[in-house]
């Protein structure tokens, strides 16, 4: 990180020269202002990561200069210099914002510690915001694939309820992207900055599960050697997500329901009662009305649970969002697996826009990286592709219908044409499909 400088002195002053002097040859980048108002002008035109400012040439107590400081870059450290030091002066700085307060004659290497710990605590913070940026922009709304009406809708949805302090119900198919959903839900609400807790309901059998949602006490039951802190309290003015919450028990549901109504439980073997504040966002890719008839799940705690229902299209269902998605998966996985991965050909992208999709966008994942992991070159090809794609699917629409009383080449013939009608004409694609060379397409096709 380049290390610039801002100092504001009184025009003509030696011994300010000297020490401007001694920072530049540190490899500091130096500004110099001679009055505050043109210090403001050379913040808001020149990269400062420190000012250093005499604290004399200011007539009154630097307060306002230090609010008009913070107020164009609300980061940049502050240290002052004077030739007549006293603690009330310090004081009144350090009230104001100063990261310190020096007094002339001051000895270099000090001056330069406190330059280099400024700057330092300034580029570790603006680092901070940085990730937080990035991380905000990637799982932001805007950032959803949602050409089609079906995830417009989801997304309309979210934002009007994200400020809400709502529980939300996530339902749609596994793989249909219900925990990504959840991670905008937090980074998106006024409880961004609070803990973000994730359970997966059903990776747990029924003891197990209620000390993780609850914790439990020392002695609680054997092997409970210690006491442990559930993760409702670790939510605690935070978010909770509750995945899979359709596999939990009738009896875990009863106190999950207690939280939800009274915002309090106990820990599994204890007596205290135990406060929170926790926003619930739970998902499923069960029927829970269906559920809730065959006596496996409380009906008071779905109405607690399902305030708002959202629910997540299939992939099927939502093929002109497939594009966007791939480059968007494209780019995330070149950062996660170091792929140097350009595009996809067009070939390629249609037999994805072809394909039924029965694991939704967790099948799509796998079968980019798996592409990208093959390829020879810096695009996606059709033949790295999982062959499970090249294959089709059991769907309605993708049967061939072959019309009774036909002879063998006939039937050939139909397929064939059914085969390229479903690639747009696509003779390589449809060879692939149909497992055999384009040379027999392309003989059979003058045949027809």
């Amino acid at each position: 990180m380049k290390k610039n400088a801002l100092v504001v002195f009184g025009k003509g002053k030696k011994a300010w020269e000297e020490l401007i002097s001694h920072i530049e040859k540190k490899k500091v980048n130096v500004h110099r202002a001679y009055s505050s108002t043109k210090s403001f002008i050379a913040l808001k035109n020149k990269p400062v990561n420190v000012i250093i400012a005499d604290y004399l040439l200011f007539k009154t107590i630097p307060l306002g200069f230090m609010e008009k400081i913070k107020a164009i870059k609300p980061h940049v450290e502050v240290i002052f210099l004077s030739e007549s030091l006293s603690f009330a002066k310090a004081i009144e700085a350090m009230k104001a914002g100063a990261y310190d307060f020096y007094e002339f004659p001051v000895n270099n290497g000090l001056i330069m510690s406190a330059i280099n710990e400024a700057i330092k605590k300034q580029s570790i913070l603006y680092e901070k915001l940085e990730v937080e940026q990035k991380l905000k922009k990637l799982i932001s709304f805007g950032n959803i694939s949602a050409r089609g009406k079906a995830m417009k809708h989801v997304i309309n949805v979210l934002a009007s309820v994200v400020a809400k302090d709502v529980s939300i119900l996530l339902t749609g198919e596994t793989g249909t992207g219900k925990e990504m959903i959840a991670n905008a839900i937090h980074y998106n609400s006024p409880r961004n900055s609070k803990p973000f807790i994730k359970v997966n309901c059903a990776a747990y059998n029924e003891g197990v599960l209620e000390s993780e949602l609850f914790g439990h006490e020392k002695g609680a039951f054997t092997g409970a050697m210690t006491k442990r802190i559930g993760r409702f309290e670790l939510a605690d003015k935070g978010i909770i997500f509750l995945d899979e919450i359709g596999d939990i028990s009738l009896s875990t549901q009863v106190k999950l329901l207690r939280v939800l109504q009274e915002k309090e439980f106990e820990r599994v073997g204890g007596n205290e009662t135990i406060k929170i504040n926790v926003r619930v966002i739970a998902a499923t890719h069960q029927d829970l009305r269906r559920l809730i008839e065959e006596g496996k799940f409380r009906e008071d705690l779905f109405y607690r649970l399902n305030v708002v229902n959202i629910e997540l299209p299939p992939l099927r269902e939502r093929t002109e969002d497939i594009p966007q998605l791939v480059g968007n998966l494209i780019t995330k996985l070149n950062k996660v697996e170091g792929f140097g991965i350009k595009g996809i050909t067009k070939e390629a992208m249609q037999i994805l826009l072809n394909y039924q999709w029965p694991g939704n966008v967790r099948e799509l994942i796998n079968a980019l990286e798996t592409g990208m992991a093959l390829s020879r070159k810096d695009i996606i090809e059709a033949k790295y592709l999982p062959s499970s794609l090249l294959l089709l699917e059991p769907h309605h629409s993708e049967f061939y219908h072959i019309p009774q009383d036909l002879t063998l080449p006939e039937i050939q013939k139909e397929i064939i044409r059914l085969t390229l009608q479903k690639t747009k004409g696509n003779k390589t694609l449809a060879s692939k499909l149909l497992g055999v060379g384009l040379r027999t397409i392309q003989r059979k096709l003058k045949e027809m």
